[in-house]
């Protein structure tokens, strides 16, 4: 593969590299999530403590006596075991395969005489650049007793330079497993973690120019879901045509990447750099990169310092073991293994400087004006226009049922974007009514079955409930479909952020027009509104509490505040890896103080948010709930935000559970229900409830774990036909007005116009 072929021949010529200080300003510093800055901030202190490599090639006629690299390595029982990949011959003959050898120190290692170990198709496939399965810190982690290695394998006589990934098994590190078969195509140099029970894998993509990372995730390591974008690209002055062999490790809160590339200072020269994340996804690389560099002094590593494997050592110190090359005339693609430690890894930095709470203050002058800042910031971020015009509301109609009354509604969010609603009242309210403006999850709609439970359980308890379709669902999509997820596709995600406007922000703005219908009201007491809604529509109603002042409570349900939640869809992952930049979560969260209540409610088995499946999203999250709830209270305002969970509960609709309803009843007020009411209403299965109405649950959450087994206040309520709750005219149904196209195509005319 000529491509391949790049990685293990040097490149001439070269310019001087410019050093890139973009996360060296203040200015840049503010737009790395703040946990990341001690690995990014100084420079890295890499010792080389050998006096020659710890592995050379072999003797004559041993099978890596031309060519050895990408060493791999397991620490176990005090005992380092290095494997490396090795091939004799000349480059056009080479095939590699795999060596094993030991040490006590990590330094001085002893071939085991058995290598090669490991070889692969008929001695025609190469076995490159292997991975052993490790926990995040970089040690080793066996399955059931055994090693697991993923590696690429290609056949360089096949001039289409294929390269394949497989996996092997082994309990003693020499006797392995017969490779898998493919399990993804272009895959070379992969990384792989072990995080609760999802593995994670980088890798470099070979399939095409220039190389990049990419990044994908698994549930049992054979079958990977790939990232559609790469997660590194070339574009610091150091890198050259290519970025391969990525090796990740976590240690606390942040990702840390090692990387190679061609380094454009010094010609035929490859060296490593630093990237470090909080989500795995989105990057930012050290200024000072390249972070390891050849060593001229050093003739067996005067040129390449790449293919590389990197632990944390139980003392807390880096280990590196990476392969080297010497200067030209290049007989040997690497020709050596060489190793470097780092002992204090984590550089210190003030507290003030890391502190998730430190920006926020408690003079409650002082706080509104961070507040308020911290609130235009989001959504000038976010997109969500300054200026709203007439909501031009247009009554299409009302109906009673079981006691309530059902108004239908068509507003105008913005020009090109019309809403369709419906409102959920008491039939004969006592008084002015609180109101609660519902926000949906990935598919949902007005006709969602537990969306029309929910706005139906909140007037029998004497509240308005607004519930409107969002973009891209029911009478928001051109063909009237349901669970649709139109407006997470890839390309609506890029043009609406290429026209200044997030997805999310639309979806909140959308939901705060419905805000000002309801201002617009006689009947709705404007001092008591609030949000509440399930999974994206938990994440909308966090996101309202944040930027929102109007709201006075708001219910998440099925979302978690932690970096997890950045590694999700579009419409979600992009502002919230944009807000991290601004904010840690503690601050985003104290953002709703003192005046909005909130309440984030899970079910503490919920795979679909807690990714990991290992109640890190928890945990994580509850610290932060408990540093913003530190804020509430100084603010004079203790008890008004608080994570509440169900004990091996999933993705269910918290939204109507007897607990969210007694903190409605508490923030909001319930006219027609007392708290003692609520508390002793009887319950029925969400499951039942279902089959007895006739609603087909989607196969992915329609499981006794989640939909189907929540616990709902049973107070007789009876599913609303869709077609009653449809407030458009036949004629309407997929006009301008009301798709995602027409909204994409008036917001990229609007930036035309704005920049001509």
């Amino acid at each position: 593969m000529k491509q391949l072929a790049t990685v293990y021949r040097y490149i001439a010529g070269g310019i001087l590299a410019l050093l890139v200080l973009l996360f060296a300003s203040p200015l840049a510093q503010a737009q790395v999530p703040r946990e990341l800055l001690p690995w990014l901030e100084s420079p890295q202190a890499w010792q080389r403590d050998t006096n020659g490599p710890v592995l050379s090639l072999g003797k004559k006629g041993q099978f890596d006596d031309d060519h050895i690299f990408a060493p791999m390595v397991a620490l176990e029982n005090g005992r380092f075991t290095l494997w490396h990949c090795g091939s004799t011959g000349t480059v056009a003959e080479r095939v590699f395969q795999l060596g094993m050898s030991l040490s006590s120190d990590g330094r001085n290692f002893t071939r085991d005489s058995r290598s090669p170990v490991f070889r692969f198709g008929k001695d025609l496939q190469s076995v490159l650049t292997p991975t052993l399965l490790r926990n995040p810190d970089g040690s080793t982690l066996r399955e059931n007793g055994k090693l697991r290695i993923w590696f690429s394998a290609t056949d360089f006589t096949d001039k289409s330079g294929r390269h394949t990934l497989h996996e092997a098994s082994s309990m003693d590190g020499h006797t392995w497993s017969k490779p898998s078969p493919v399990l993804l195509e272009g895959v070379y140099a992969p990384s792989i973690i072990k995080i609760g029970k999802r593995y994670q894998m980088w890798y470099t993509d070979v399939s095409g120019t220039p190389w990049v990372i990419r990044q994908a995730d698994s549930t049992d390591g054979i079958k990977w879901r790939v990232f559609p974008d790469p997660v590194i690209k070339l574009n610091q002055a150091w890198e050259k045509e290519n970025l391969f062999y990525p090796t990740v490790i976590k240690i606390d809160d942040a990702y840390l990447m090692w990387y190679g590339s061609y380094w454009t200072e010094r010609p035929q020269t490859t060296a490593l750099g630093l990237a470090v994340s909080v989500d795995g996804l989105k990057w930012y690389k050290h200024s000072h990169n390249p972070v390891y560099r050849p060593d001229p002094a050093r003739p067996w590593e005067s040129n390449y310092t790449t293919s590389q494997s990197i632990m944390r050592l139980p003392d807390g110190s880096l280990r590196i073991w990476y392969a080297s090359r010497k200067k030209p005339p290049f007989l040997n693609k690497y020709f050596a293994i060489n190793t470097a430690i780092w002992n204090k890894p984590k550089p210190a930095l003030l507290e003030s400087k890391t502190d998730p709470i430190a920006s926020v203050p408690t003079e409650p002058a002082a706080f509104e004006k961070w507040q308020a800042g911290s609130r235009e910031k989001l959504r000038k971020m976010l997109g969500i226009p300054e200026k709203r015009g007439p909501l031009n509301a247009e009554k299409r109609g009302q109906f009673e049922w079981d006691g309530i009354v059902i108004e239908k509604w068509v507003f105008t969010s913005e020009a090109g974007s019309r809403v369709p609603a419906v409102l959920y009242r008491p039939k004969k309210p006592p008084g002015k009514m609180p109101a609660i403006v519902l926000t949906y999850g990935h598919g949902g709609s007005k006709s969602q079955w537990y969306y029309n439970f929910s706005g139906q359980l909140y007037a029998q308890m004497g509240l308005a409930a607004l519930a409107i379709d969002p973009m891209g669902e029911e009478e928001r999509h051109e063909d009237g479909h349901l669970g649709t997820r139109a407006h997470d596709h890839k390309s609506v995600s890029d043009r609406a952020d290429k026209a200044g406007r997030l997805v999310m922000g639309k979806m909140l703005f959308d939901s705060m027009r419905g805000i000002d219908f309801l201002m617009e009201r006689d009947d709705i007491d404007h001092d008591r509104i609030g949000v509440a809604g399930n999974s994206l529509g938990g994440a909308k109603a966090g996101w309202l509490a944040a930027v929102e002042p109007r709201i006075k409570m708001s219910i998440v349900s099925g979302w978690a505040f932690q970096n997890i939640g950045l590694r999700t869809k579009y419409c979600t992952s992009l502002p919230n890896q944009r807000m991290r930049e601004m904010l840690t979560w503690p601050e985003y969260l104290a953002l709703a103080a003192p005046d909005c209540a909130v309440k984030i409610m899970n079910g503490d088995a919920d795979w679909v948010i807690d990714r990991e499946d290992d109640k890190s999203a928890w945990k994580g999250m509850d610290k932060s709930v408990n540093r913003a709830a530190g804020i509430y209270e100084k603010l004079g305002a203790p008890g008004k935000i608080e994570t509440w969970y169900e004990t091996e509960g999933g993705h269910r609709p918290y939204i109507a559970y007897k607990e969210a309803l007694e903190w409605i009843h508490k923030h909001l007020g319930t006219p027609a229900m007392t708290l003692e009411q609520i508390r002793a209403l009887p319950t029925v299965n969400s499951g039942d409830y279902c089959d007895k109405n006739g609603v087909e649950l989607e196969r992915h959450y329609g499981t006794d774990l989640h939909s189907r087994g929540a616990t709902l206040p049973d107070m007789g309520i009876r599913l609303i036909p869709r077609e009653k709750l449809s407030c458009l005219k036949p004629d309407e149904l997929g006009n301008d007005d009301f798709t995602i196209e027409a909204w994409l195509k008036q917001i990229e005319a609007t930036e035309v116009s704005a920049e001509e």
